[in-house]
């Protein structure tokens, strides 16, 4: 269940045949859904592993070093999926001697919400530095590690606010909804694979006593616009207990610091960007980006 090579770094121009290819290295299927496992058979990503020998004939047609070896294994948080990945990677560099430098990439599981499991980096972390060690003894190659723990390190570190516009039930046997004035136009993760995030809300005269489980939905026109999907299942919905909320309280949407400004769907039904606001360290605010103009949803029309 992975993939293989991407010839990163190649010190001679890279035919555009292989160029095509120069993604990443090794897929192993690891994350929350489908839709967050980027290995196997059914993932384009990178170049399978059984024409790893084929790649090393490309190189050296074309004059080639592959100097690093790059692997993604998706969102998840087993230390042995991780154990696995780090063996694998060491034995396609023994199969390419020109290596310096092994990126085993992301895929470090942040839990956002008390129920989901967050990656232990020093359980993941011992293991691999051993598994090098030891390559290091074997081959005498010392191979520098690189590791891209963005998300781990920024998805817990952004809110956004949002407020109820309405508050709508389907009766009995249906359900109670919020209705808020932000959705997968800034948060496309919850519609995207069924992410969670954290709902918090908060009274704008009093903080709410009583509570009541509900469908948090966005403001887009489709029933696929909500925050409250059932875990992993987009197509599922999940109601949440929250404190019970009026028209025109705030709902705080937690853990959006990752993949959500960056994956919204700004201009879908004509929804701008919303305002971005930067916390310091003495409690101060500062906008760092300002709210989209409406003009500029249609200003490159012609």
């Amino acid at each position: 269940m992975f993939n293989a090579t991407s010839l990163n770094r190649c010190e001679s121009p890279v035919p555009s045949a292989l160029a095509r290819h120069c993604c990443a290295l090794i897929r192993v299927c690891s994350g929350g859904t489908n839709r967050t496992n980027v290995g196997g058979p059914a993932s384009s990503f990178g170049i399978w592993h059984e024409q790893a020998d084929e790649a090393r004939d490309v190189l050296k047609t074309h004059n080639l070093r592959c100097v690093r070896i790059h692997s993604h294994i998706g969102s998840g948080s087993d230390p042995a999926v991780w154990q696995r990945v780090a063996g694998l990677n060491l034995e396609l560099v023994r199969k390419f001697p020109d290596v310096t430098t092994l990126d085993l990439g992301g895929g470090f599981k942040v839990g956002r919400m008390s129920t989901e499991i967050s990656t232990n980096l020093q359980e993941v972390g011992q293991p691999i530095r051993e598994a090098l060690l030891e390559f290091e003894r074997e081959t005498g190659r010392g191979l520098h590690l690189e590791i891209e723990p963005g998300t781990y390190l920024v998805a817990n570190a952004g809110s956004l606010i949002s407020r109820i516009q309405d508050k709508v039930t389907t009766g009995t046997g249906g359900y109670t909804f919020y209705r808020l004035d932000t959705g997968m136009t800034d948060v496309l993760r919850p519609s995207l694979y069924g992410a969670q995030h954290p709902l918090v809300v908060v009274g704008r005269e009093q903080d709410p006593v009583e509570t009541e489980e509900v469908i948090v939905v966005g403001h887009c026109c489709e029933s696929g616009d909500i925050l409250t999907p059932a875990p992993g299942d987009p197509e599922a919905l999940q109601p949440r207990l929250v404190h019970q909320g009026r028209i025109d309280d705030f709902v705080v949407i937690e853990g959006v610091g990752a993949y959500c400004s960056s994956m919204c769907t700004h201009g879908y039904n004509s929804f701008p960007a919303s305002p971005e606001v930067l916390v310091t360290a003495d409690g101060g605010f500062r906008l760092i980006r300002r709210a989209q103009c409406m003009e500029s949803l249609w200003e490159r029309e012609l």
